[in-house]
């Protein structure tokens, strides 16, 4: 197990692939007590910088405990989360999108729009 934790983190460190280095740093990242701090904080580094394909993987995978764990370090505001709502709705997760919806309810609410004649 712990071979397998350094084979990750070596090619989370050494690929120019930002495919794999992404995958990488989602499964390091997530795993519980699992992971030596010095990594974890290069992972969440790296998820920090690259929020929006994390999340957009997160919404692909319906994976809201994830996302919530994401969003409770404030690394997305208001637009991402827009963005993150429009690829849900474009990939068609439903539990995602229902979640993402909700925390656009309860952080920055819904404007209703005025159509004047």
């Amino acid at each position: 197990m712990e071979k397998e934790r350094d084979m990750r983190y070596e090619k989370f460190q050494t690929t120019g692939q930002e495919r794999i280095r992404l995958a990488c740093a989602l499964e390091g990242f997530f795993l519980a007590n699992e992971c030596e701090e010095e990594k974890k904080t290069a992972y969440g580094q790296y998820l920090k910088r690259r929020i929006r394909p994390a999340m957009e993987a997160l919404i692909r995978e319906e994976n809201v405990g994830k996302m919530e764990l994401l969003k409770s370090f404030g690394w997305f505001g208001a637009e991402e989360l827009e963005n993150f709502i429009c690829t849900a709705r474009r990939e068609r997760k439903l539990e995602s999108l229902v979640w993402l919806m909700r925390l656009k309810d309860q952080k920055y609410g819904y404007k209703e729009k005025k159509f004047d004649l």
